[in-house]
């Protein structure tokens, strides 16, 4: 733990010492908001987590599977490795799509509304999905297809909006869960930090 805030001070402190001035003219000092938490692998991609972010890889029931938590949340967003999944013909699975309602899920159940209140497991039915915004965002050097949705919910304090990023060559699909400025701006940021193998 001793090791972890060493660094993140190392980092920070050498990042503000990284500003430059040109002659008779002051340069904007960059910024460092927050250092990047742990590195964490979905298949071939590789992220930075949000600083105080966790990853679960695997969970015992499955509910919590490539979930990203932070504080209270313990499924902000998910980061999923879909090869296993899409390479079994028989397997019961919808290709995400930003051309279909509730194109981020991929059960052939009905979908949930997962949010910071409402974790896998617990969160109400979905009763509608209205799409806001499509086309193609940056996973680092890669164009994932984008969406993002208005959701409704069968209770309906618990309506969002779904961003969802789909590399269909990679087979990685990435989920934003109740989606708010502050976590829009840290899945931008890692995202499109992201290295790939």
């Amino acid at each position: 733990m001793r090791s972890r805030f060493i660094l993140a001070v190392a980092l920070v402190l050498g990042a503000a010492a990284c500003s430059t001035s040109t002659a008779g003219q002051a340069q904007p000092v960059p910024t460092v908001t927050k250092v990047a938490g742990p590195q964490v692998e979905v298949a071939t991609m590789r992220v930075a987590l949000p600083a105080g972010a966790t990853y679960t890889g695997k969970s015992q029931d499955g509910l919590l599977d490539g979930c990203v938590a932070e504080g209270s949340a313990v499924c902000r967003a998910r980061l999923l490795d879909l090869r296993e999944a899409t390479s079994d013909p028989n397997a019961p699975i919808n290709l995400p799509s930003a051309k279909r309602p509730f194109g981020w899920y991929t059960g052939t159940d009905v979908p949930t509304c997962i949010t910071a209140t409402s974790p896998p497991g617990d969160a109400p039915v979905a009763t509608g999905s209205d799409l806001l915004d499509s086309g193609f965002k940056p996973i680092g050097p890669k164009k994932a297809e984008y969406g993002k949705w208005q959701v409704t919910c069968e209770d309906a304090t618990r309506n969002n909006q779904v961003r969802m990023w789909w590399l269909p060559t990679s087979k990685i699909l990435v989920v934003e869960y109740g989606s708010a400025a502050d976590w829009d701006a840290k899945m931008d940021a890692m995202l499109a930090a992201a290295t790939f193998s």
